[in-house]
């Protein structure tokens, strides 16, 4: 009998539909594991364990500009990696956890904090990988200091953030890691390391405003 290549039984499809399902889970399941406080992920690891955040790569902070008004962000720009892609608000869970982005391409901003250019640390959270579809956050490992994000707000600013330090971090600390307290008007990008593996450090890209432009 001959065969057609490219195509499949209906078992072999749903064998396929149910492994890009399961693959989905777990990368969600591993990105809402580090937007829990530590207390809230403590049946994962313990509070010790893994504690030291490790420089991937650092620079000195660079002089911060002048933190703006509260004002939603809408896009997020990562001119380095070619990403630009939409920004979703992320509330919380039933369970008390924040929410997680539901596309590979998206971005959520946690609404708990500031936004992107108030002072205080607004944190910005996406994919490397989701149901088989490559992440914005893919190659985020490469952003390195000097490079910069940009973020357009609701009221048509665009906010320039400087990149000057880049971490892995245990994913039970990552959250609050990223959202250490500051005076300055600082951004934090956070992802999962290994998208299908809570045991796997997450990264978090610390960047500080520096600019500001207006948007077309």
């Amino acid at each position: 009998m001959t065969q057609v290549l490219g195509l499949r039984s209906p078992g072999l499809r749903r064998v396929a539909a149910l492994t890009a399902g399961m693959t989905a889970l777990a990368a969600t399941v591993v990105l809402t594991t580090l937007l829990h406080t530590p207390d809230e992920t403590s049946a994962l690891a313990s509070d010790g364990e893994g504690a030291a955040p490790r420089t991937v790569a650092a620079g000195p902070p660079p002089i911060a500009h002048a933190a703006l008004p509260h004002s939603a962000p809408i896009r997020v720009q990562l001119p380095t990696l070619g990403v630009d892609t939409a920004v979703v608000a992320l509330g919380r869970t039933p369970s008390g956890g924040a929410d997680v982005p539901g596309h590979a391409s998206t971005v959520g901003w946690l609404v708990d904090g500031p936004t992107p250019g108030e002072a205080g640390t607004a944190v910005l959270t996406g994919h490397i990988e989701l149901a088989f579809e490559r992440g914005s956050f893919f190659s985020l490992h490469s952003l390195r200091p000097r490079d910069t994000v940009r973020v357009v707000r609701a009221d048509g600013r665009i906010g320039v953030f400087t990149v000057y330090r880049v971490e892995e971090v245990a994913q039970q600390h990552a959250l609050a890691h990223a959202t250490g307290p500051t005076d300055e008007p600082e951004l934090r990008l956070l992802t999962a390391v290994n998208p299908v593996d809570a045991r796997d450090p997450a990264l978090v890209v610390s960047a500080r405003l520096t600019a500001v432009t207006e948007g077309a």
